[in-house]
């Protein structure tokens, strides 16, 4: 059976993608994003849910084979494992990287779909910050629950733990990361170098970057939940995500996005 696209409002006006179209009843597939993350998944100038991830599902939906409907909705990231646990989605495309609690509780699928190169924000008139290293006595901004701060807790384990982390509250945005660093809150900050080089260009920030240590690349993947509709989706994800990789299509994803293939990792 085609499917088809088309945008729907959600109640309380949260934006949603919505696949497939049927006379009969189909299988429903929700999938969550955070929604606010340029240009992995946002809102664009004309109100539409898009970026990577949104592409990124579009294409595994259509080379999924069986008649399916997929729904995507946008749930702010301190929602979206919640969101996934009490069944209200399905699915989590958000950039989503391995730690040991998340593998308890959620399928994660069986490839990662993109790659993820943490870098040190701070002002760009410091010069006391050239390498990771000179984070050692300095305080660092990081969300808790992130892939980021997982990747300075590995740097600080294999550094003595010298960096201080500055932990925010789970609300968190990366303006208010950004505001942080230049009101002097912290000294620097450890997020994503593409999303913070949109928002830097875009809202003047007087921030630059550096990697933090090229070893911490975290793949990412999208996730299930734990239970038999997760096996059966992570299937039908893991499939079409490998036709994707196979034909190009993820690559050439990336590429817009991204300018660079960041799907495969780089030396």
């Amino acid at each position: 059976m085609k499917k088809s696209l088309s945008l729907f409002i959600a109640l309380l006006l949260v934006p949603s993608l919505f696949f497939g179209a049927s006379k009969k009843k189909q299988e429903v597939i929700r999938v969550g994003v955070e929604g606010y993350w340029n240009p992995y998944n946002f809102i664009n100038e004309d109100g539409e849910l898009t970026g990577f991830d949104i592409d990124v599902v579009h294409a595994i939906n259509d080379r999924i084979k069986e008649d399916v409907t997929i729904k995507i909705e946008r749930i702010a990231w301190e929602g979206l494992f919640l969101a996934l646990e009490t069944g209200r989605i399905d699915v989590i495309a958000n950039e989503i990287k391995k730690n040991p609690a998340r593998e308890q509780r959620y399928l994660y699928g069986a490839h990662h779909y993109n790659y993820d190169y943490p870098v040190i924000i701070f002002k760009k008139e410091r010069t006391d910050i050239n390498s990771a290293e000179d984070l050692f006595g300095k305080k660092v901004i990081i969300a808790p629950g992130t892939s980021y701060a997982d990747s300075l807790d590995n740097f600080n384990k294999k550094n003595g733990n010298k960096v201080i982390p500055v932990y925010t509250g789970n609300d968190v945005t990366m303006e208010s990361i950004f505001s942080d660093i230049i009101s002097g809150r912290g000294d620097a900050a450890i997020e994503n170098p593409v999303a913070a080089e949109i928002l830097i260009r875009d809202k003047h920030y007087p921030l630059r970057y550096i990697k933090l240590d090229p070893e911490l690349v975290n793949p990412a993947y999208i996730i299930f939940r734990k239970n038999k509709k997760g096996q059966h989706i992570k299937e039908l994800f893991d499939e079409a995500l490998e036709e994707i990789r196979a034909d190009g299509t993820l690559s050439k994803l990336a590429v817009k996005w991204f300018g660079s293939d960041t799907t495969v990792k780089s030396k």
